[in-house]
């Protein structure tokens, strides 16, 4: 067998046929092409609502973080606010115990 020359395949289609097939081409790659940049314009698109949805999780969660932390402040200075308030109680109760002593001697000597 033989291969046919670029003049042969060239004679066997008219000018018009070749540019016509070539014309073609390009627009089917410009259609391809429009639709990969669609493709890629939508994949964009989506990836960038996705960050923007992200990026309000976010912050609703470092928002939520804050006022967890601002919560355990405060029920700390609670929590020490009854710790005084109970070491003072039981200091009274100490003093009022000692006072129960005395009472109770000084009643059962005054019954002898």
């Amino acid at each position: 067998t033989t291969t046919a020359s670029e003049e042969d395949v060239s004679s066997r289609f008219s000018r018009t046929d070749r540019s016509g097939f070539s014309r073609y081409n390009r627009d089917a790659n410009a259609s391809d092409y429009k639709q990969l940049v669609t493709s890629q314009l939508i994949l964009c698109n989506y990836t960038y609502q996705e960050v923007v949805r992200e990026r309000q999780e976010n912050l609703r969660l470092v928002r939520l973080m804050q006022d967890k932390e601002e919560m355990i402040g405060k029920l700390k200075e609670e929590i020490d606010l009854l710790n005084r308030d109970l070491d003072d109680i039981e200091d009274e109760n100490e003093q009022l115990k000692q006072e129960n002593k005395t009472l109770l001697k000084v009643v059962g000597q005054l019954t002898r």
